[in-house]
């Protein structure tokens, strides 16, 4: 009896072992090295294996592996769409990891990431590039779809590459959504800026549509964050 007790426990322990997921101590080893061009190629076996497939920790790593991939100015031209690819697998990753836990480990990363789409769609956008700045938001909101600067951007956006029916539905839907952040104390500079030029460029819109009301609500609670910024007190002189 005993004999038959130590054989199950043994046997369940092994089973138990088997359906653990894997540490990918591989891919650590290969990211830390920087050999990013094999890493992609070892983590994407493991996005097609049905017992890892659905694991978020290969998704982060190619991503994250492409994205210094896409850093080197002289790479092959297999690797050409490196910065897009790595958003690509970064939305992946976020599908999959259900828990957040893989967000949390890697906060950094994502916010690398957000702040290199927020500096690309500023350029753009200060260039008058609208509809490069319009697709690189839309990368961006694809990566955080709750966030409002990057959702006012999109009724922006949309208002400048002659979209305004767009435009409209995106105020319509978003007209109290400053209301949900109460101060920027977790905002980065340039998350700030970024914020800073989707308010203006609300107010203006809704300006154009003459919809003044709606535009002095939005630069009254702005006005709490941006008061002392040349380029906001010039537009929020026009609406209070």
């Amino acid at each position: 009896m005993k004999k038959h007790l130590l054989l199950f426990i043994i046997l369940f322990s092994f089973s138990k072992l088997e359906s653990q997921p894997p540490l990918y101590t591989d891919l650590f080893t290969l990211y830390v090295n920087g050999e990013y061009k094999k890493l992609v190629d070892k983590a994407e076996k493991y996005t097609l294996k049905p017992e890892t497939k659905n694991d978020a920790i290969p998704y982060a790593y190619i991503s994250k592996s492409l994205f210094k991939i896409s850093q080197q100015k002289n790479r092959e031209s297999k690797y050409k769409e490196a910065y897009d690819q790595s958003i690509q697998y970064l939305v992946k990753c976020i599908e999959k990891d259900i828990t957040n836990e893989v967000h949390d480990k890697e906060s950094e990363f994502y916010m690398e990431v957000k702040e290199t789409l927020i500096a690309h769609i500023l350029e753009e956008f200060t260039d008058k590039s609208y509809k490069k700045a319009f697709e690189y938001n839309n990368k961006l909101k694809t990566l955080y779809p709750e966030d409002i600067a990057t959702v006012l951007m999109d009724g922006a956006l949309k208002k400048f590459t002659k979209d305004l029916p767009g435009a409209m539905i995106v105020w319509n839907e978003n007209q109290n959504s400053l209301e949900r952040l109460t101060n920027l104390d977790y905002y980065s500079e340039k998350e700030k800026e970024f914020l800073k030029l989707a308010v203006i460029q609300t107010i203006e819109g809704l300006k154009s549509v003459k919809q003044h009301e709606r535009a002095r609500n939005i630069a009254l609670k702005a006005n709490t964050w941006f008061e002392n910024e040349e380029d906001f007190k010039s537009v929020y002189e026009t609406v209070k």
